[in-house]
């Protein structure tokens, strides 16, 4: 792995088939150790928790197929001893916003850790992070995002809210409507793209020539100006009909 890339810029991922993928999660409170389970279900991660607490990891269920290690995410020798030399990811969701955004800051700076991203609780701070080029997830503005779409009349169920931006995406429930309508019809230039479809059990990414079925849950790119137009092909999103 060209890690040197990294440091231009440039987001390296792993590519190389039987690797195992080296992550170090700092902070296990319900937030990290949701990430740590689910992170540890591909067999190809190698993840590694780290809290200074030891009852943290009470909080990690029997399906956490990994490592745990007693420390503080900022500490040096506490990170070289989870691996951090090898390291192709580091996830700081510690309860601090400053041990949050040092430990990626050491990991990127002094180690090359290709990927790093931060929590952030305090919103004032997201130009600092921005200007630092800190990856990071606002819980605070994230909950706020999802509060206020829900509260929206006629608003779908939103996936992202990209910042400064009126492009969001959502989930949309085909109806009767839309039933046999093909992608391809279904799309609007400049204002909604299909990324995937959920049927049943199945997830997909389409070709345009491909027709919707009703009860398809489609996750598409949306300008609210979209609303509208597909309107008559998707479910209410307030709907009673609505599928769970």
């Amino acid at each position: 792995m060209d890690r040197a890339a990294t440091r231009r810029g440039v987001t390296t991922v792993p590519t190389a088939l039987g690797d195992d993928v080296h992550i170090i999660l700092g902070g296990c409170g319900r937030l990290g150790a949701e990430i740590a389970e689910q992170l540890s279900r591909d067999r190809d991660n190698d993840v590694v928790i780290v809290d200074v607490d030891p009852l943290a990891f009470d909080r990690l269920g029997s399906a956490f197929n990994g490592e745990t290690m007693v420390g503080d995410c900022t500490d040096r020798d506490v990170l070289e001893r989870a691996g951090v030399a090898r390291a192709d990811g580091l996830i700081a969701v510690t309860r601090f916003d400053n041990r949050n955004l040092m430990a990626v800051e050491i990991a990127s700076y002094l180690y090359d850790v290709p990927r790093t991203i931060a929590r952030l609780f305090n919103p004032e701070r997201e130009n600092v992070y921005r200007k630092l080029g800190v990856r990071y997830v606002s819980s605070t503005g994230a909950i706020a995002k999802m509060f206020l779409n829900e509260f929206q009349d006629e608003s779908f169920p939103l996936h992202v809210r990209f910042e400064d931006s009126d492009i969001n995406l959502v989930e949309l429930e085909i109806d009767t409507g839309g039933h046999g309508t093909t992608v391809e019809d279904f799309e609007i230039d400049g204002l909604l793209r299909v990324a995937a479809i959920r049927r049943g059990s199945r997830v997909f990414i389409p070709d345009r020539t491909d027709r919707l079925e009703r009860d398809d849950v489609v996750t598409a790119a949306m300008k609210p100006a979209a609303a509208r137009t597909v309107h008559e092909f998707v479910r209410d999103p307030y709907g009673r009909d609505r599928i769970r």
